[in-house]
């Protein structure tokens, strides 16, 4: 393991390990959780040098982590539930509850990336655009609404919109396909 800066470690638990915890904490309970903020902080240190602010701030590259760590935990207890199924020879209808609670959670978790692959997106597109998007999709104006208050045609708000969803559709596309899930690139 490379020797890490104490300082550095003590900076980044006491900044972030309660926003963490609470994350980690609502997905998978407290006591699971507390083993989750440790491995999150475990991978993180040993794949320190590999963190690249250019990328996004410490915070989220630590979120990205617990998030991985917490779809390979579901992986694994998903796989299990089933393993367990098939060996004691149980109708599958008996862990039906426990084993979709397993789903929702991971899909849950996967649409958390999503979101945040759409969020980073939208941040990265020039103002007049954000703020199209911004008017028709999170204030529900129509192209006449949008066109007046930018002094623009209906006619050119339709093919703007058009256009920045297909550039974002296409941006977004390559990273959910998920080239690599692990967020350092090193997988624990």
């Amino acid at each position: 393991m490379p020797v890490v800066d104490q300082p550095l470690v003590r900076r980044l638990y006491a900044e972030h390990s309660g926003d963490l915890f609470a994350y980690l904490a609502r997905r998978v309970g407290r006591t699971l959780s507390e083993d989750l903020l440790a491995e999150t902080f475990r991978v993180a240190m040993e794949s320190y040098s590999a963190f690249d602010q250019r990328r996004g701030s410490e915070k989220m590259w630590l979120y990205g982590i617990a998030t991985y760590l917490l779809r390979r935990h579901w992986r694994t207890e998903q796989r299990r539930l089933l393993a367990l199924t098939r060996s004691e020879g149980r109708e599958r209808s008996y862990l039906d509850p426990l084993v979709a609670q397993v789903e929702s959670t991971a899909a849950r978790v996967d649409a958390e990336r999503e979101a945040a692959l759409v969020l980073r997106a939208v941040a990265a597109l020039q103002p007049e655009d954000r703020d199209l998007l911004i008017l028709s999709g999170w204030e529900h104006l129509n192209s006449t609404e949008i066109g007046r208050l930018l002094g623009v045609p209906p006619s050119t708000v339709r093919s703007r919109l058009r256009r920045l969803r297909s550039e974002l559709q296409a941006s977004i596309r390559p990273a959910s396909a998920g080239v690599d899930p692990s967020p350092t690139g090193v997988t624990p």
